[in-house]
């Protein structure tokens, strides 16, 4: 224990690391599955598609139907992710789950520059006062067990992968915020351009810091700093040239989707402040409240951080499409500029030098109310019974194609997990077996379902029922049931669909329904 405790006292970066990078694999093992429809069919479905040669959802060009026009989509991100998946598939790793837990360790390990940046700008923050040595410290712990962290640092999110290059430039510009060299400036336009190629809306933090140095008057440094972003993200953006032919598709086509009303209504929205709950609440009160107050009581000498981020939120909070993971990029700055400003505070307070006790009161309480919501998160499998019900099917090695039966809701298969791209049947809530029946008969033999996936809840044996009517001798395989924070997220808000799958073999023999019908439509 002493050897930990003078471990701990020498190499304080260090231990931040290795706890950061512990508590990460622990995600990498157990946090699978996905989130959000996007950190996953926004990213591994198409990535993995491409890899053996298919084109799931029918992103590129050369594939889309006529009439059809580009997706609104970034393929910045997606590109690197294909990148791994190819390269494991040329060194013959084809099962679907081990990639992912590749590809969640590489996010794990990408991650940590993010708690590296974060104690290092608190290192700059703090070095002139000997009373605030610990800041750095309680910053890289916060970034490294703070609930959400671990688990988002394993997924598939481009709001949290674009923060390693956007920490970086933020630390050049703390490092060097009173220089006139305009290297350093140029530096930390490369990972504002690197944070925006990943993330459209990165570039708003650049607008910000431009906006700080011509306030104080570097004028060499916004021009090297605007100037540089540019160029990084238009390398970030130089796939568009060979898969379109021309610059830019992508951010065009992403402007124009997000410009429209009607895409945007569609998704959830909110009042002006509800990333302001949503920053309270991601920090976890009352440290949230402390931290937000450290924060803005250094905005004068730190306006280089400051400004950007109040820039960011406002535009976030300005826009209609709100959803809590879109400020996810501003929090490691809030944290490590609030977590300086805080101790500063309070080491000059007269109110907290004769508290004590209860400033550490406040710390226990946040300590023990984040540990368990770590233990939850990071411990999580998310949507496993989609993921389950496809790895199923990849485990079965026979999977020709399948039905899927939704009882409630429309829902989409992960088909990276089942190894199988082809386009599989869909029979909806409300919908005519007849129509299955005809789907099923002109369907092609390569195409033909010999598995059904029935997602749902205690709905599901109706509709079992249902399709039996068509398919008499269908015979239950597995049911795949859902994760411990589905179930949570479920029993706090109904509105959280609680699914199961149960996934029944189709025999070859419920497929004739005709004597009459042709050899060549047997299968």
């Amino acid at each position: 224990m002493n050897q930990l405790r003078m471990y701990w006292e020498r190499y304080p970066l260090g231990s931040v690391l290795l706890i950061a990078l512990a508590v990460r694999i622990v995600a990498v093992l157990f946090a699978q599955g996905y989130l959000m429809h996007d950190d996953h069919f926004l990213v591994i479905e198409p990535a993995s598609s491409w890899v053996v040669g298919e084109d799931h959802n029918k992103w590129l060009p050369w594939n889309i139907p006529e009439g059809g026009h580009a997706h609104a989509i970034n393929f910045a991100y997606v590109g690197t992710q294909y990148l791994v998946l190819k390269s494991l598939h040329s060194m013959g790793l084809e099962d679907p789950k081990t990639q992912m837990y590749v590809v969640r360790f590489l996010h794990a390990l990408y991650s940590l520059l993010i708690v590296f940046f974060g104690f290092r700008i608190a290192e700059l923050l703090s070095k002139t006062d000997e009373r605030l040595k610990q800041v750095p410290r309680t910053v890289g712990l916060l970034l490294a067990l703070l609930a959400f962290m671990p688990n988002f640092a394993v997924r598939n999110l481009v709001e949290f992968t674009c923060i390693p290059p956007l920490m970086w430039s933020f630390y050049l510009l703390v490092k060097h915020k009173d220089s006139q060299e305009i290297k350093h400036y140029f530096l930390a336009g490369i990972g504002i351009g690197l944070a925006t190629a990943l993330r459209y809306q990165c570039g708003v933090f650049g607008v910000g810091i431009g906006f700080a140095l011509l306030l104080q008057k570097q004028f060499k440094g916004a021009v090297a700093i605007g100037l540089s972003a540019l160029l990084f993200f238009s390398l970030g953006q130089i796939q568009d040239l060979f898969i379109w032919g021309e610059p830019f598709k992508q951010l065009q086509t992403y402007i124009n989707y997000n410009s429209n009303s009607t895409n945007v209504d569609a998704y959830p929205a909110g009042p002006w402040y509800r990333y302001i709950l949503t920053i309270f609440g991601f920090l976890i009160p009352p440290v949230s409240l402390m931290l937000i107050f450290g924060f803005f009581r250094e905005w004068k000498k730190y306006l280089i951080i400051v400004l950007p981020v109040i820039i960011f939120v406002v535009f976030h909070s300005m826009y209609p499409n709100k959803q809590e993971r879109f400020i996810t990029p501003a929090l490691p700055l809030i944290i490590t500029l609030g977590a300086y400003g805080w101790k500063r505070y309070v080491v000059d307070s007269k109110y907290w030098c004769t508290h004590p006790k209860l400033l550490m009161g406040l710390w226990g309480f946040f300590w023990v109310m984040n540990s368990l919501a770590l233990v939850v998160f990071t411990f999580s499998y998310t949507k496993k019974s989609r993921v389950e019900s496809m790895y199923y099917l990849y485990e079965q090695g026979d999977l020709n194609n399948f039905i899927n039966v939704a009882a409630k809701k429309q829902i989409l298969p992960p088909q990276h997990y089942s190894g199988n791209w082809k386009s599989y049947l869909n029979h909806l809530d409300g919908s005519n077996t007849d129509v299955l029946k005809h789907q099923v008969v002109s369907a092609s033999l390569t195409n033909r379902p010999n598995y059904i996936v029935f997602y749902g809840g205690k709905d599901i044996p109706e509709k079992v029922a249902e399709v039996k009517s068509l398919f008499p001798n269908i015979e239950l395989q597995t049911v795949c049931l859902p994760g411990l924070l589905d179930r949570l997220l479920n029993f706090l808000n109904p509105i959280n669909t609680l699914e199961e799958a149960h996934i029944y073999s189709l025999p070859p023999s419920d497929l004739i329904f005709d004597e009459n019908q042709s050899a060549e439509e047997q299968p």
